[in-house]
């Protein structure tokens, strides 16, 4: 395509960073070689054979294809295995060969924070994330990542002289950062609580159509549930608002269901629908997309055009829009989908038992009204991952404080008496009745047929994951290190699926001229 006819993707101010952010953000989650972060003995990747893998040269044609379009902001975390370390090479080595300069690009990087962690503790992780960085010069946005806790907050929000937040206005003064923000998969309220410190410039924070993950179902402290209130106030705050995992966290729509495809319609995607509405609706500056193959582009970039064609851009996400809310309305009825996941307490609350009840809800809701089951039956999964390590020998504090902070609350128990948790609910008998059947439906030893998944409305629309990224889809310990020994392989492209992937997103692209769920 001639340079003067390529699509560029639009940048707006990223609140009070005053940086020019593109709308569509490169995330590093997905695209790396492993996800054994650097600072494991023994399992840790060795950096040299990393930066000559597959991978890399996966990841180098990735930064290009985003940098030809105007998407400059490449977002990733020590915590995402080698993903820091190959992004950096990836961008030095185009800054030596004279292919970019430092300004043509926005890095960003996140350092976990526990409830314990000292100065002492954040400077040690800064210089193990230094030593990748360092050949950058400088890092222009540095999250605290996954807060989530209260305990982390208290930590993080101290003013301590030895507390971690600290080190980080150190390093904004040493030139090293440039601006200071947090990200969070937590509950509403304690979303609000960081946002409300008016400590950072920016916040990364899930907001999506089909539901805001383990903010859902949360109170928000607004007589609202989920993390409107919170972008919203961000946004008062001057904030820089950006959207986690749209695509994945928030529907698995690069998989969508049929149901939910074919009430978005016939002139958007499920995809460019989610990015459409996080910047049209909820005025979000930037979304990320979980990259793993240069052809993620495809959707976002699509969406990036429609956003720049103004008032049709707001008629046809206003029309998908009005089109889902139908459907939910008639799937679930107009007081559930009202008010079915207002007033229940978050799983920090010690009356649900840890149970994350409107989690659960949203799951039911997804499921019943937009037949997300595939998304559903991950995200339960999750759930059921923190059941598992749940204590009834030990007090609620003592299991509450095991909690992985990018992954709260958890399953259905039918032990836990829910009568104090629900009886603020306006239907507590419904609420445990949709406990009940989402667990029955979606419990890791329920089996359901084909054909009764397509009787309950449960089919896939499609599916453009035509090869799967290099660490693997599933993150788990065993497949982590089963990978690390080599004795299995993450992922990979080959011809065939390149192949593959050209054909599926022609049919995607031809289906735009009818609904996919006709």
């Amino acid at each position: 395509i001639p340079e003067e006819e390529r699509m560029t993707i639009p940048k707006v101010r990223f609140g009070r960073t005053e940086i020019q952010m593109p709308i569509v953000t490169c995330g590093g989650m997905r695209i790396q070689e492993t996800w054994i972060p650097d600072s494991i003995p023994l399992l840790k990747s060795n950096k040299s054979k990393v930066v000559k893998s597959a991978s890399q040269e996966n990841l180098e044609d990735v930064v290009l294809s985003c940098l030809k379009v105007g998407l400059n902001h490449f977002e990733t975390a020590r915590f995402y295995g080698s993903s820091e370390i190959q992004l950096v090479e990836a961008l030095s080595n185009l800054m030596e060969e004279g292919k970019i300069e430092r300004s043509d690009f926005i890095f960003q990087t996140k350092l976990f924070v526990g409830a314990d962690t000292k100065k002492a503790d954040y400077e040690k992780q800064w210089k193990q994330s230094w030593s990748n960085v360092e050949r950058l010069g400088y890092v222009d946005l540095v999250a605290c990542h996954a807060v989530s806790k209260s305990d982390q907050i208290d930590n993080i929000l101290s003013d301590a002289e030895d507390g971690p937040y600290q080190l980080l206005l150190d390093l904004q003064k040493e030139g090293k950062i440039r601006h200071i923000g947090f990200s969070t998969h937590g509950s509403a309220e304690n979303i609000m609580r960081m946002i409300e410190s008016n400590k950072f410039a920016y916040v990364n924070l899930h907001k999506h159509f089909f539901g805001d993950y383990h903010a859902a179902g949360t109170p928000d402290a607004l007589d609202g549930e989920g993390n409107a209130a919170c972008v919203k106030r961000a946004l008062e705050l001057d904030m820089g608002v950006f959207g986690i995992s749209p695509f994945d966290k928030g529907g698995k729509l690069y998989r969508p269901s049929a149901a939910a495809a074919g009430a978005i319609g016939p002139e958007l995607s499920p995809i460019a629908f989610a990015a459409l509405h996080a910047w049209k609706t909820q005025k979000m500056h930037t979304v990320s997309v979980g990259f793993a193959r240069s052809s993620d582009l495809d959707e976002v970039v699509e969406a990036a055009r429609i956003y720049g064609e103004g008032e049709r851009a707001d008629a046809v996400v206003k029309a998908a829009k009005g089109r889902l809310e139908e459907l939910a309305m008639r799937k679930l009825g107009k007081d559930w989908h009202e008010k079915g996941l207002l007033n229940v307490p978050s799983f920090f609350d010690e009356s649900t038992g840890g149970l994350a009840i409107g989690h659960m809800l949203w799951i039911h809701n997804c499921l019943k009204a937009y037949g997300m089951y595939e998304f559903s039956k991950d995200r339960y999964a999750s759930l059921e991952g923190v059941s598992a390590s749940w204590s009834k020998k030990k007090s609620f504090e003592d299991n509450v404080k095991k909690w992985n902070p990018g992954n709260p609350g958890r399953s259905f128990d039918e032990s836990v008496d829910l009568a104090k948790a629900l009886s603020n609910h306006y239907d507590p008998e419904q609420a445990k009745a949709k406990l009940v059947e989402v667990h029955n439906w979606l419990k890791k030893d329920a089996k359901l047929s084909k054909e009764e998944k397509a009787e309950l409305g449960w089919k896939q629309a499609y599916n453009l994951t035509t090869w799967e990224e290099f660490p693997g889809e599933v993150v788990s310990t065993s497949n982590v290190i089963l990978a690390r020994m080599g004795l299995k392989s993450g992922g990979g492209n080959s011809e065939d699926a390149v192949e593959e992937a050209k054909v599926m997103r022609g049919i995607v692209r031809r289906s735009s001229q009818m609904s996919i769920g006709d």
